[in-house]
């Protein structure tokens, strides 16, 4: 699906998911991604990595 297909939503809601998120959000949720997928796997152990370098953690720390 093309992002500009995507009809925008005009209305606000107070709780999140896809009703209130943008085209390109909506998009990407249109691949499913799993945990035995290595491009999946890859892209968790950078983000992991991220949050400990913003953490200033030492290597005795981890995230899940």
């Amino acid at each position: 699906m093309i992002a500009e297909q995507v009809p925008d939503n005009p209305y606000i809601i107070l709780t999140p998911g896809p009703l209130s998120t943008t085209k390109t959000v909506k998009q990407t949720m249109l691949r499913d991604w799993c945990t035995w997928d290595e491009d999946y796997n890859q892209i968790v152990e950078q983000i992991r990595q991220k949050l400990l370098q913003l953490a200033s953690a030492s290597d005795n720390f981890t995230t899940v």
